[in-house]
Order: structure tokens, then sequence, then C-alpha cells
């Protein structure tokens, strides 16, 4: 029978079907409790906000929760309370403000409308690998915009190749001049690193010498780790370098083809209520046309639960207490993995571990097989090639280290078992 569905549609469907078929197989295959450590959530500060929700929703919640909200951006008071987060903790060079941003459902949402908004059907982007591979079904079926991969030749010290690999990567193109625009993230998904600001203003300045725009996808900042030996790089957010100390003669950076993407979704492990932003300082024809894109897409509960959040007396308190719990997981894996000599790159923001579990993989094939049968024997996570990396490295995993600590002891205590057996 003819479903009708869209060819793009059907794409859509064969890339998530692969992307999730792993996960899928391994829930039905499983004989025993499993622990998912493949998606990106935060569980951490679960009881914390479960709590200050229900306060919220009591003392706060009024009839206008259930009026449409507003087509000029979105809630007004929560625009206002982000405008405040961020200059409080971005540190922009100019100071953000309400009229800066615009509410979307996620920063997937964000990045999927601002790439609607920059380029035309059949553009590119330039991502550079790894790459969280969400990314790809976004950009190539919702957007219709293909993605132009910089790969990086290692993933130590990655942070230092971001400009050889753009550089490549645009060098190398049939059609440079369908790329429209690159998209980071910083803090890096899988990687869970900072890019130094050195390589963020040769980033700039790559973009603005092309007349690219430049996507800055936060949505990691501030969820640090505490161990002093991981600070060899802070966050550095591009709000703050949109006029970059550099040499006189350097390039000077348009801040109107600088954006920044964010959410609370990781930092708040707040996912499910599906609300973030677009900052764009000096492009209110972009940002009015994201607001029409998106107009409607932010649910007023999640927008009164998240200004309560950003604006309670607490919140250094809560942001301290996110950053504790998830060093305490974190250690106990990378203890683990220091001592059955597993290489891993180490994280200093995010959720994640990015490791070479499977030291014997040569193929993609080796590499399924090792996870599925790591799947049986009770954890999940995610396989290193679907995020586009170093295309000749097998047997690397995104492990995510963001679930409470008597959690990660048991998930240590399977993949030790495993592996054992191995």
């Amino acid at each position: 029978m003819d479903s009708g569905l869209s060819n793009r549609m059907g794409r859509t469907l064969d890339e998530l079907r692969s992307r999730s078929a792993h996960h899928l197989s391994s829930k039905k295959s499983e004989s025993v409790e499993t622990i998912d450590l493949s998606n990106a959530q935060n569980e951490v500060l679960r009881p914390e906000l479960v709590e200050f929700f229900k306060t919220t929703v009591e003392d706060k919640l009024t009839g206008k929760a259930f009026a449409l909200p507003t087509s000029d951006g979105g809630d007004r008071v929560l625009r206002e309370a982000l405008s405040s987060f961020f200059n409080n903790y971005l540190r922009p060079i100019h100071p953000v403000k309400r009229e800066h941003i615009v509410l979307t459902a996620g920063a997937t949402d964000a990045v999927e409308n601002l790439i609607h908004a920059v380029c035309d059907d059949g553009d590119s982007v330039i991502v550079p690998g790894p790459f969280w591979h969400g990314f790809e079904p976004i950009l190539k079926s919702r957007a219709n915009v293909n993605i132009v991969v910089a790969h990086p030749p290692t993933y130590q010290n990655y942070d230092n190749y971001l400009l050889p690999a753009l550089q490549a990567a645009y060098d190398f193109s049939a059609e440079k001049s369908r790329i429209k625009a690159v998209l980071i993230c910083n803090p890096h998904n899988p990687l869970s690193i900072c890019y130094p600001k050195k390589a963020l203003v040769e980033c700039m300045e790559f973009c603005q010498e092309r007349g690219l725009h430049l996507i800055s996808d936060e949505i990691y900042a501030l969820s640090s780790l505490k161990d002093s030996a991981n600070k060899r790089t802070p966050f550095v957010s591009a709000l703050s370098l949109t006029e970059p100390l550099v040499p006189e003669g350097a390039v000077k950076i348009d801040p109107s083809r600088v954006h920044v993407v964010w959410s609370a979704s990781k930092l708040f492990g707040i996912s499910g209520l599906r609300v973030g932003c677009l900052i764009s300082q000096q492009n209110p024809q972009l940002l009015s046309a994201v607001a029409l894109l998106t107009s409607g897409h932010v649910n007023n509960i999640a927008s009164l639960y998240l200004s309560s959040l950003l604006t309670w007396s607490q919140l250094p308190t809560l942001l301290a207490l996110n950053s504790e719990r998830l060093t305490e997981s974190y250690r106990l894996i990378a203890e683990a993995f220091q001592q059955w000599n597993i290489d891993f790159v180490t994280p200093t923001n995010g959720i994640f571990l990015f490791a070479k579990l499977d030291r014997r993989a040569r193929s993609a094939e080796d590499e399924v097989a090792f996870f599925k049968r790591l799947a049986k024997h009770g954890v999940v996570v995610a396989p290193g090639r679907f995020f586009k990396g170093v295309e000749t490295d097998f047997g690397w995993a995104r492990i995510r280290f963001s679930i409470p600590v008597e959690k990660m002891q048991e998930a240590v205590e399977k993949i030790g078992a495993f592996l054992r057996e191995e």
C-alpha cells in the first residue's frame, strides 16, 4: 500500500532507523536490566528539580499560562530572565538584551530554523566532526541542507585542529559558493571539551573571510567538571568574541553573522520541557524570521518554570551541585578506564566520556558487534561511528556519566564484567 510519504520523509525515516537500530535491538534482546548511557539526558538534579517545579506551579501559575505564546520572540519574562543569566555567566562583550533572544523548542529547534533562515535548498553547512548525529537528519532531510564534514586527524588534542579541518573541508568542496555557515558545538558533543579562545577567533575569521555565518551551539556551557587537572581550556562563549582582542590587521568579525544557540535541557536536566533559544545581537531581520518560524513552539508552562529557575536565589548553589554530581560520576568511570588501560578524551565541560572501548575493532562491523555484546550485558552506549569523526579509527563510544553515582557504579561494574569476558 502506498503510504503517501514524501521522498524526504522516507530518507529521514531510513536515517533515523539506522541510527536507532543498535539501541532498539539491544533493548529487545536484553536478559538483564539495562543501563542506558547512550542518550544525552542529565539526571543528576532531578530530585531538586521536581520539588522546585511543584513549588513554582503552585505559587506562580495563573490563567495567562493557558494563553497563546507571543509571536515576537516568545515569553517576555523568560527572555528577560535569559538575558540576565547570559550576562552573568557567558560574559558577552555587549550585554544581551531581551530583543536579542528568540525562544525555541530546545536547541534542535533553534538550529533547524536558523539554518532554514540563512540557507536555501541544496546549500551546505560545514560541521566539524565528530558531531552529534542528530544534526544530519535535521539538516539533510528537514532543512534540505547538506553537511560538509570537517574531519579531525585525531580525537586527542582535537581542539587544536579546528581551523585546518575547516580549511580542508572548504577547499575540497565541489561547490564552495553553496556553503553558507559553520556549525560548531562548544563545549563539544561528544568530546566534552572546550575550544580555546584562539581557535574560536580563528574560526570566526575563517567565516568572515568567506562570508559565512557562524552558529555556536553552547548547550553544554556551565556543565563544568571540578577536577583541577581538567581545567586546561576554560569555556569561552562566542558572545564574548564578536570584537576579539587580536593584533592590528586581523579580520574584524561581523557580529551580525555570529549566532549562539542555548537550551536549558543539559545544564538543568529538563530535556522533556523542550525550551531553548537563539541569541543574535546585531541581526534583527534574522531574529524576526526565526521568531515567525518558531511562533508558538514553546509552551507557557515551560517558560514559567525556566524563568523562575533562572531567577531563583539558589541558582548558583544548584549549578555548583550539578558540577559536583557530574564530577563524582565521571571520576568513577574515568578511574575504572584508567585501571583497564582504556583510552579516552579527558572531558572538562559536559556529560560524556568519549572512549575507545573496543581496542581490537578494525571495521564498523567489528564495532557494531562489540557494542551489541555490551548491550546484552546490560549497558547501552552510543557507538562512535555515528558521530562522523576520525574515519579509520573504530571502537570508540560516547558514554554519558550524567546519572546518579550509585547507578554509575552499577554501570561500571557491568562494563568491567563484560570486558573481562572479551
